[in-house]
């Protein structure tokens, strides 16, 4: 059966809606070019948003920001910045309000930033060798000029007819380039309330501690960096309240469905999640100590811890607590401490924290396992 001409009747029926779409999403764009001292004048004072809600944390170590200077100094191309002008230039607005926020190349400016800022000294160049060590503030003056003069290449992209054509471009571009961890891609495209509150709980101080994430120096850490820890977050309400019992696609899909699904609750709702959060980690802590989510080996009578922290461990450990506890009086049982660690005595426990750990029946059995014991 030729099904040609029905596609293409079809096609024409829909002209008229795909011409509006057309219209409606087409992206007009500019090119301009800023030198740094401007583009740096106009991030330090707001007019151009560094970290937008869909933009990942700033994962550059810092021999990776030092050759971008080193070739900022020797006036090697580096790929287009990509500006989004959310609001017209002809507007009056409250000075603060950011004009432009940044779509692609947040890494490549906030290592400048940060240079011009003198918060990391260059290391790791190829080729200028004399300025290994050197700050900003220790550059000769004639690099400093040429730093300053320096131009960047940037797309401004008009992008206040659609909200979602930003988001779209963000996801595109990124796509093929370096890729972004699952939670950094949901952090992009799932926003919404739910969103807000997992990136503010993953700051939570017992959480960090509990994570083995450095307090004096977060943005260190890998978890951080990475947006692990929001994760973790999204994960554990994703699992709570035998939800684990759901999980039947991936669990990539599990924990982006779970989100999705999170973004629609209302404040009251996020309010009392937030607290059952927040109590069943300083309840952990307090308990089950800093090291509470390591995992351990049991040979020849005794235990050997293996990592201090692990995401299986912790789905076993954190989702029978929330179950478990009085938010107003949250207290475990010592038995259940005690009992907790002697899990991993037992094979079927240790290989469900081992291996593929996110398959259903492994997410399963630890849980369940763990249930058995924990009592307030």
């Amino acid at each position: 059966m030729d099904l040609t001409g029905v596609g293409m009747t079809t096609l024409k029926q829909n002209l008229a809606e795909l011409q509006q779409k057309a219209r409606e999403r087409t992206v007009k764009t500019q090119n301009i070019e800023y030198d740094l001292e401007t583009l740096v004048k106009k991030i330090n004072r707001g007019t151009i948003k560094l970290d937008p809600d869909y933009q990942r944390r700033h994962r550059w170590s810092e021999e990776t920001s030092s050759r971008l200077i080193e070739s900022l100094i020797l006036n090697i191309p580096i790929p287009l910045i990509y500006l989004s002008q959310d609001i017209d230039v002809d507007t009056e607005t409250d000075e603060e309000e950011s004009r432009y926020s940044v779509i692609d190349g947040q890494q490549r400016l906030t290592a400048i930033v940060d240079f011009f800022s003198n918060k990391y000294a260059l290391t790791g160049l190829d080729t200028l060798k004399e300025l290994e060590g050197a700050y900003y503030k220790d550059l000769p003056p004639f690099l400093v000029r040429r730093l300053e003069e320096r131009t960047i290449k940037c797309l401004r992209i008009d992008s206040t007819v659609d909200e979602q054509v930003k988001y779209d471009i963000f996801e595109r571009l990124n796509s093929g380039s370096v890729k972004l961890e699952a939670q950094e891609l949901r952090n992009a495209v799932s926003r919404g309330p739910f969103n807000t509150l997992i990136k503010e709980l993953a700051q939570d101080t017992n959480f960090r501690i509990l994570l083995q994430v450095n307090l004096e120096e977060p943005d260190r850490s890998r978890k951080v960096k990475k947006m692990e820890d929001a994760e973790l977050v999204l994960r554990f309400f994703a699992l709570n309240n035998d939800n684990y019992y759901s999980l039947k696609k991936g669990f990539r899909q599990f924990l982006s469905d779970e989100m999705n699904k999170m973004n629609q609750c209302n404040q009251s709702e996020l309010a009392k999640m937030k607290r059952t959060f927040l109590v069943t980690m300083e309840t952990i802590r307090k308990y089950f100590g800093d090291e509470a989510f390591a995992k351990y080996r049991h040979e020849s009578g005794s235990f050997s811890r293996m990592s201090k922290f692990n995401a299986a461990v912790y789905d076993a450990l954190a989702i029978p607590v929330a179950m478990t506890i009085d938010l107003q009086k949250p207290t475990i049982s010592s038995t259940s401490v005690s009992d907790f660690r002697q899990l991993f005595a037992d094979p079927r426990f240790f290989d469900a924290v081992s291996g593929s750990v996110n398959d259903r029946e492994k997410v399963i059995t630890r849980i369940e396992a763990a249930k058995r014991i924990i009592r307030s």
